[in-house]
């Protein structure tokens, strides 16, 4: 595109955007519709982020830490006997159960068995695996596959740990910000028609635009209704109509039929007329 022709379509955009703000109601409008998860929803994603969080904690600390002490002097146990099946998911992720019958001390007839749960990260893991007591308190046992990826199991935790934190908190914070919009949107702010540029439609719901506020390019998100489309604009297939809400940064997409806005079907035609033009 030559820069005339930009020049062009630039004047064109401005005069049409002139046109809708003209067309457009000057009374304050309660806005139906924001795109935006919903708070419940939100704080619900949030607590299940918690509970893998103790889910993970729970399953996975004690036998790390168990392992752990054990790792800090090891001895093998050759007389004691392990059985269990090690599962590979997703390629590397190694997922061990084990069964180690052992006999507590050489003086026991009577053999102990003990569960240990597991699992770590490894392109080519060994399969072969050894009975391991801890010298100073010989009663601890585990297995040199344990012991051996020690180290890749505290980082797996950490990282699926903060991985879950990071879910809980930053659900909670956009459940916090949801509820502020709510409490704005009902005031009834001033609303300032605006066109975006689409970028991308995931699911026929989500649509990802991007939109200057205040001379800075942001890339924004709008979950529409179910059966719902942007208000593209007519000649030009990537632009939207949308309102901003004067005095914030917030922007919420109209949709097709116009049921975003509390329009009235006079507003609409009117809207609809001054969009055609």
């Amino acid at each position: 595109m030559s820069q005339t022709q930009f020049q062009t379509r630039g004047t064109g955009t401005e005069a049409q955007l002139a046109s809708i703000n003209a067309a457009f109601p000057k009374r304050r409008m309660q806005i139906l519709t924001t795109g935006k998860q919903g708070v419940l929803s939100l704080i619900g994603l949030s607590l299940a982020g918690l509970l893998f969080l103790v889910g993970l904690v729970y399953m996975t600390v004690p036998d790390f830490l168990y392992d752990y002490k054990v790792s800090k002097d090891p001895v093998v146990d050759e007389r004691a006997e392990i059985h269990g099946s090690c599962k590979s998911r997703k390629v590397i992720f190694i997922d061990c159960d084990v069964k180690i019958r052992y006999l507590p001390t050489p003086q026991d007839s009577i053999a102990k068995e003990i569960k240990h749960s597991f699992w770590f990260v490894s392109f080519q893991p060994s399969m072969s695996t050894e009975a391991v007591r801890s010298r100073s308190n010989p009663g601890m046992i585990t297995t040199t596959m344990a012991t051996e990826h020690i180290t890749n199991r505290f980082f797996m935790i950490l990282t699926f740990a903060l991985l879950f934190g990071f879910m809980t908190f930053g659900c909670l914070y956009a459940a916090w910000l949801s509820h502020l919009f709510n409490r704005l949107i009902q005031t009834k702010p001033g609303l300032l028609p605006v066109m975006v540029k689409v970028k991308d439609i995931q699911n026929q719901r989500t649509v990802f635009f991007e939109s200057d506020i205040d001379g800075v390019k942001k890339k924004l998100r709008h979950i529409m209704r179910k059966k719902e489309s942007p208000l593209f604009l007519p000649h030009q297939e990537d632009m939207a109509l949308a309102v901003r809400l004067t005095g914030s940064p917030h922007i919420v997409l109209l949709n097709d039929d116009l049921t975003t806005l509390d329009f009235t079907e006079q507003e609409k035609n009117i809207l609809r007329a001054a969009i055609a033009a």
